[in-house]
């Protein structure tokens, strides 16, 4: 039996070698494979890293771009607020002229626009009256009538015509001022 036994040793002893060899042979592998999934995982870290600051980088830009056209449109409009009250108290002004002012804009304007046989709508705010328009060298020159209804508008006046009708109130001039002007305002204004 001893040549039984020595051949079971044997074999017993050429498995335990074979299985230790398994064993170092993937313990080696599973380092190498470990080695690299920890070099890809580093790899992959970085780059997703890279690529989210990159994103971030973005974000921010897009969000800065934003930001300064929302400035730019909150100014644009603070200035266009400002030049609108401008044009306001303007048209304020006009219509808080003392009767002398007023009577002698609104038959400067009558007579610049004014064509004969026109007739004169008054503004419902009775600072010039009817005899005011008809006893002027303009009406009598331009044989200019004067309604008898006043105009539902403060300020100024309009020129009924047979052709055509002219809005003289003082929002249509301050309108026209604004229209020509306001660009050059602006530019005194806000450089």
């Amino acid at each position: 039996m001893e040549g039984k036994d020595a051949i079971i040793a044997k074999i017993i002893s050429d498995a335990e070698k074979k299985a230790a060899e398994n064993v170092y042979i993937a313990e080696e592998y599973a380092a190498t494979v470990k080695e690299q999934a920890k070099t890809w995982a580093e790899e992959y870290s970085a780059a997703q890293e890279k690529a989210l600051k990159t994103e971030t980088e973005e974000i921010i830009a897009r969000r800065k771009i934003v930001a300064g056209l929302d400035v730019r449109k909150n100014t644009l409009k603070t200035k266009q607020d400002i030049l609108d009250e401008i044009y306001n108290r303007a048209e304020q002004k006009l219509c808080e002229l003392n009767k002398k002012q007023y009577l002698s804009l609104i038959l400067a304007k009558i007579d610049e626009y004014a064509d004969d046989g026109d007739e004169v709508l008054l503004s419902c705010d009775g600072v010039v009256s009817e005899k005011d328009i008809t006893e002027s060298e303009v009406a009598k020159s331009k044989k200019l009538t004067v309604s008898k209804k006043q105009g539902k508008f403060k300020g100024g006046v309009m020129l009924v015509g047979k052709i055509c009708d002219k809005n003289l109130t003082f929002h249509e001039i301050i309108l026209a001022e604004k229209e020509n002007n306001s660009s050059l305002l602006a530019k005194k204004l806000f450089g």
